[in-house]
């Protein structure tokens, strides 16, 4: 029993326990369209030892952290490994329709330039946490289709926003009560 225990100690010092790196958390990097070229397939994007394996970097622990997962906040903080510079803010040209009635859901085109898939809606600065529950439809990088239900008259405003965080000029709607 001793000889199999010192067996074991001896196989541990000799080959340490160590993290390993996961080929899918490469892909999640490689496929986001904001990622650096020259940093794809690079094991030292998320780990210290450019071989990978081992301790993460910075990087690597805000990655895991969030959940293996790439977000506009993730982008920003690390501004090395991402094309930020290519984004382009979108812009509102026109809003069809801008009158609508209260508590009508109304279906909404919105018209500009540099709207991408990941843009999302904000209405009266505050940004809808669920694009889906406003029917959001990208429809090409100059027009979106919404659906949009006012609650309260008067004049609310409109804006997009694309996928690091950069908003579009506001955009001023009417809402009128019903006859």
């Amino acid at each position: 029993m001793r000889s199999k225990v010192l067996i074991l100690l001896i196989v541990l010092l000799v080959f340490p326990l160590s993290a390993y790196s996961f080929p899918q958390y490469m892909e999640i990097y490689n496929s986001d369209k904001f990622s650096k070229p020259e940093k794809k397939n690079k094991c030292s994007v998320c780990h210290i030892n450019p071989n990978g394996g081992g301790p993460l970097n910075n990087f690597g622990r805000a990655f895991d952290v969030n959940g293996s997962k790439i977000t506009n906040d993730l982008r920003q903080n690390f501004p090395e490994l991402f094309n930020l510079l290519q984004s382009v803010e979108p812009k509102i040209t026109r809003i069809k329709p801008t009158v609508f009635t209260l508590g009508k859901n109304t279906t909404v085109f919105i018209k500009g330039i540099n709207f991408t898939e990941g843009t999302t809606i904000r209405i009266d600065e505050e940004e809808i946490s669920d694009p889906l529950s406003l029917g959001l439809v990208f429809i090409n990088s100059k027009k979106i289709k919404i659906n949009i239900t006012f609650n309260e008259s008067g004049l609310h405003t409109i804006q997009a926003v694309n996928e690091l965080g950069q908003s579009s000029n506001t955009f001023k709607v009417k809402v009128k009560k019903g006859r």
